[in-house]
């Protein structure tokens, strides 16, 4: 008897305030143009706070809730459970050993949904797949996952002695099923989560960072579109460990293969890396989905080409052009995110521990954000549509590009 075929499982994660309305994110855009059937099964979580407020004043309310939310990861573990049972109700392997064959997972995400992702990724490495009658023990799971920290750092990947504290524990009992990602996509980061200082009393909240959220040996391709013009304190991008091993099962034999990690630049802010804005100014984000969606096509993904070119603006099937979306235009509308509610937060204190630019003043170990740039490695891959705006757009000069000197690596 032949072992079945491995199948394709696709998780999309969107961001705070996304959902399926006109204005359609780049996770939901890509979302549209996967092919959707037994081969492949596909899942879309909306972001959180996407409860519509028609009036002025809710929605400013509703800005605010979600400045919140992003502050102390309110709806995370709902947004990560979900996702997760649906890989364990429909996840399957066969064979055994070196032979066994198992289902390709890929999860792209954008904003918060992008470190939802990778949580998710962190959570199928840390503890591994259960088993579909286990699927009551998910929030077990990811208790057990959160509870874990790896030797170097909360973030990394677990010591050379293998699998530690709670989810080793977890993982052993349960006796889970060893998992990986095929792809991980992901559209601007955003992990901005508080939680209380356990170890003072000043600062009484800090910075919390989930395990294998900044490497994952679980994870096979990594991808990472970043915005180069965004400015608000909470939105500092979190970059990849590069030099990874690809190694979802720390006890298997021989040497690991590379992990295949590009995380690559482009102008905008914020949503024009991730999209969600009216689709006649939608034409800087077809950048990042064109790239995302090329990448993932690489690594096994189906997409439906039509429909791809269709959302990207490369082809046109329509005649009517309330229906058409734009080109890719790098001298396309940019989009400042720099609302009232984020500007307030600029003039809150900052530890100059989380300090990138070395110039900014501080007094007492403390300094002001003031809507400072990211900070651009040395090294950093810089999509060629970035050149392309500041040939074409007057006056477009980046300040972190300028200041830091970014080496222009084309793909």
């Amino acid at each position: 008897m032949e072992a079945p075929e491995p199948k394709n499982i696709v998780i999309c994660l969107d961001g705070t305030g996304n959902q399926i309305e006109e204005n359609l994110s780049n996770v939901l855009k890509l979302y549209r143009t996967l092919e959707k059937n037994d081969e492949q099964l596909v899942f879309y979580d909306q972001g959180v706070g996407t409860l519509g407020q028609v009036r002025a004043w809710g929605r400013r309310w509703q800005e605010f809730r979600n400045i919140l939310g992003l502050a102390f990861g309110l709806g995370l573990d709902g947004n990560v459970l979900k996702a997760y049972e649906f890989i364990v109700a429909h996840y399957a392997e066969s064979g055994s050993g070196k032979a066994t064959i198992r289902d390709r997972i890929f999860i792209f995400g954008f904003s918060r949904g992008a470190h939802t992702a990778r949580v998710l990724a962190g959570l199928i490495y840390e503890i591994g797949i259960l088993r579909p009658e286990q699927i009551h023990l998910a929030g077990a799971a990811l208790t057990a996952y959160k509870q874990s920290r790896s030797t170097s750092s909360g973030a990394g990947t677990s010591g050379g002695d293998g699998y530690e504290g709670e989810g080793a524990n977890f993982r052993r009992v349960a006796g889970t099923r060893t998992g990986s990602v095929t792809f991980l996509g992901v559209f601007d980061t955003v992990s901005s989560v508080l939680v209380p200082n356990a170890g003072g009393l000043w600062p009484p909240l800090v910075s919390e960072k989930l395990p294998h959220t900044l490497s994952n040996p679980a994870v096979r391709t990594f991808r990472h579109a970043i915005s180069i013009d965004e400015r608000r304190r909470m939105f500092r991008p979190d970059d990849w460990e590069q030099g990874q091993r690809f190694q979802p099962n720390i006890h298997s034999r021989g040497t690991p293969d590379p992990q295949d990690a590009v995380e690559m630049w482009f102008s905008g802010y914020h949503s024009d890396v991730g999209g969600g804005h009216a689709r006649k100014d939608s034409g800087i984000s077809q950048f990042p989905l064109i790239w995302m969606i090329q990448e993932a096509k690489s690594c096994g993904l189906a997409v439906f080409d039509r429909m791809a070119d269709y959302v990207t603006g490369i082809r046109a099937f329509s005649s009517s052009t309330e229906y058409l979306y734009p080109a890719p235009d790098a001298a396309a509308k940019l989009h400042d995110s720099m609302s009232v509610w984020w500007r307030l937060l600029e003039y809150v204190p900052k530890s100059v521990h989380l300090r990138q630019w070395p110039g900014r003043r501080s007094f007492l170990g403390w300094y002001l954000p003031l809507s400072e740039p990211r900070h651009i490695p040395a090294n950093a891959r810089i999509h060629p549509s970035v050149r392309d705006r500041t040939t074409s757009v007057a006056g477009y000069r980046p300040g972190n590009l300028r200041g830091e000197g970014a080496e222009r690596r084309t793909p």
